[in-house]
């Protein structure tokens, strides 16, 4: 049995780890808080899912705005564990409990620091993932040099660092995309008007009005827009990402990836994250010259003019991908983490003889 933990912000962790799950052999079971919906588990019958009750009292329950003698970061060692919350009491004797029941041969952390040190407090090794941005802090610092493998999903190319606290590189395994299995289907791309596809996720907060002042000085194209708060969703976007010359995007780290397998041609907006993580997603994307950026700032004009840049690189090349499905290292990825994990259990196993 392999342990996977999925945080519940946003849907990108939840997604990567049932794509993880999927690549394995072994049965997996799946802690989260996230709500996991009808039909979003691909194998029920070797995938499982634990779910775990929330560690907060509601969205405005922060750190910034808990009362401090509750002391949430354990002055400063910790990211979220405020005293006397009892939805993180019940979800840590949850967790510890199915390690003792299950006895998982790895645990993989996709992402929590606290998650990651009760695990290693068991005796079970973790693999933790690594996402991008600063994070040399205490918390990150501790759990980094706890774990038996640190992995990140971006390209090879873009780079793998040692970890503040670790003793070694992390292992990049590519972008792990829910639609890697699928084949990018871009033949409607450069034909008849121009088509844009603005994605607003659900991790964000609000609407940002500037989209609505470009979509009017763009009046030429088709303008499609999913997601966000009170707006349009569907459960499969593939087809649109497909279709569309070019996506408007947030810089996560799973909504790149699912844009990647999609071979799409992308302006990024990194939207503020803890750590600078879009940021830091953003400006890989944008060194290895796929996709335009655009900052949280910017003025209509620049973003118009992204755009429009962007929209004609795209249909010079009527039906062709962007590229950035093989630069991004999309193929592959949930086969090459999934391997990670077994090398790890692998060698646990062969240390406890």
């Amino acid at each position: 049995m392999i342990g996977v933990y999925a945080h519940h912000h946003g849907s990108g962790h939840l997604q990567r780890a049932f794509a993880v799950a999927a690549a394995m052999d072994d049965d997996v079971t799946i802690l989260t808080s996230a709500d996991v919906g009808a039909g979003g588990n691909p194998d029920p019958s070797r995938i499982h899912v634990l779910p775990l009750p929330l560690d907060h009292d509601g969205p405005g329950a922060v750190a910034g705005t808990v009362d401090p003698a509750l002391e949430p970061t354990a002055g400063g060692r910790l990211h979220w564990a405020p005293l006397r919350q009892s939805g993180l009491r019940r979800r840590t004797a949850l967790l510890t409990g199915w390690i003792d029941t299950h006895r998982p041969t790895v645990m993989w952390t996709d992402i929590s620091v606290e998650v990651t040190l009760a695990t290693r407090l068991t005796g079970t090794p973790v693999v933790s993932t690594v996402l991008p941005g600063r994070r040399d802090d205490a918390p990150h610092t501790l759990a980094h040099g706890v774990c038996s493998a640190l992995v990140a999903g971006w390209p090879r190319s873009a780079g793998a660092p040692v970890p503040a606290g670790a003793t070694e590189p992390v292992i990049p395994v590519g972008g792990v995309s829910r639609f890697a299995g699928r084949t990018p289907e871009p033949a409607g791309r450069g034909q008849g008007r121009p088509r844009v596809l603005h994605l607003r996720g659900s991790g964000g907060s609000g609407r940002d009005q500037r989209w609505d002042a470009v979509r009017a000085e763009l009046g030429e194209v088709e303008w499609v827009e999913l997601g966000g708060p009170g707006g349009r969703w569907v459960a499969d976007p593939w087809t649109e990402l497909c279709r569309a010359d070019v996506v408007i995007s947030a810089a996560g780290q799973s909504s790149v990836a699912d844009l990647a397998a999609a071979d799409a041609h992308v302006v990024a907006v990194p939207e503020e994250r803890p750590f600078a993580e879009q940021d830091d997603t953003a400006g890989r994307l944008e060194a290895l010259g796929h996709g335009a950026v655009v900052g949280r700032d910017s003025s209509v004009e620049h973003l118009v003019s992204a755009v429009r840049r962007t929209l004609e690189r795209s249909r010079s090349t009527p039906g062709a991908g962007s590229g950035l499905r093989e630069a991004w290292e999309i193929d592959g990825a949930a086969e090459r983490l999934a391997a990670v994990l077994e090398t790890v259990a692998a060698d646990s196993e062969v240390g406890a003889r």
